[in-house]
């Protein structure tokens, strides 16, 4: 168990560590190593999708909060175009942590076991296929984009994304193969997905939220599809509840540097508790948000309320969802993964049902 968070710094204090936190830019060379016996905070990197993602908002949170500091650490963020780039930061030695999707990071240890799962960090995952406003009439389901452009997060023949293993299960269900469209990247952030539709590059772009209402709201998307929303039926992918947003490393660096993984460890745990209690208004207005972003993470927040985990605890059902997704986005043929619980470490952040 964590022990209480400390009061809330004030307003002078809380804008005093979120300067210095966003003023640090370090190299990586004394990254992890033991602090000096003043207290100095560990720097540590941690590469994820965003920023203005669902699945950066707990990393954006904790360093806004100042929670990475009451940890410890000093946590700078490099935010990336997609999951599989993450990834990539990440075994490069770019970044010693990242948050992204792990049945990503599953196909990713299909090369070697490299990457171990520390916590959980959301609880759905609030991915949506969107279309150009234009096509209204002409894409009317799922079947309707064959031959058509669908953007991605990032498109690469080593990464796969989250958002490309969806797209491929949403296609096999509308009797689809993912050659039945031209992919494309379309990167994670609303300047990129957003600029795309405009020129009309992509017919249609799988999204999350709160980029997906975004686009809905400036008219230059409608939603097809949308996964994770509590007030509808499942959309009847296999390993739908699948665990997107987890904090990851190397098992390299869980093995040597098991005190910095645990702070990182908590740095989440701080954040959601903080989360937990909470409005999704106080929310977007510690990330600096205004007029349309706020309006969209709000409103996503609403609509998705169990989007975040609450104690960043392993779920074993959530594990089995995404042992399920990530074993059907496998190529016919494909030889059998290792088994998921081989990469995930709940020393720290420990389990539930």
């Amino acid at each position: 168990m964590l022990p209480p968070l400390p009061a809330p710094p004030s307003a002078t204090g809380r804008r005093t560590l979120l300067r210095a936190g966003l003023a640090w830019a370090g190299g990586l060379g004394s990254a992890g190593r033991s602090t000096a016996a003043d207290g100095a905070l560990t720097p540590a990197v941690l590469a994820t999708p965003g920023p203005g993602s669902a699945v950066s908002t707990i990393p954006e949170l904790a360093v806004r909060l100042g929670a990475d500091r009451e940890e410890g650490v000093a946590l700078r963020l490099k935010f990336t175009g997609g999951g599989g780039i993450a990834i990539r930061e990440v075994l490069s030695g770019n970044a010693q942590f990242g948050v992204f999707g792990l049945t990503a990071a599953m196909n990713e240890n299909l090369k070697g076991p490299l990457l171990v799962a520390l916590a959980a960090v959301e609880d759905r995952a609030p991915l949506s296929l969107v279309v150009r406003s234009g096509l209204r009439d002409s894409v009317r389901q799922v079947a309707d984009l064959r031959g058509r452009v669908v953007g991605v997060h990032s498109n690469s023949a080593t990464t796969t994304t989250n958002g490309q293993q969806v797209l491929a299960l949403l296609l096999r269900q509308a009797g689809l193969q993912i050659d039945a469209v031209r992919v494309v990247a379309a990167g994670q952030s609303w300047e990129t997905q957003s600029a795309a539709l405009r020129s009309a590059l992509v017919d249609a772009v799988v999204s999350e939220e709160p980029i997906g209402q975004q686009l809905a709201a400036a008219g230059l998307a409608y939603p097809l599809v949308r996964l994770g929303l509590t007030d509808q039926p499942p959309v009847g992918l296999p390993g739908e509840g699948f665990l997107r947003g987890t904090l990851m490393c190397t098992r390299a660096l869980a093995e040597a540097e098991p005190a910095l993984a645990q702070r990182l460890v908590r740095v989440m745990q701080r954040t959601l508790a903080w989360r937990r209690t909470h409005s999704a208004e106080e929310v977007a207005a510690r990330l600096g948000l205004a007029g349309d972003e706020a309006r969209a993470m709000v409103e996503m927040l609403r609509r998705y309320p169990q989007q975040f985990s609450a104690d960043g605890r392993f779920s074993a059902a959530q594990l089995r969802e995404s042992e399920a997704f990530f074993r059907e986005t496998l190529p016919a043929g494909s030889a059998a993964p290792p088994p998921l619980s081989a990469m995930v470490i709940d020393t720290w952040a420990g389990r539930k049902p």
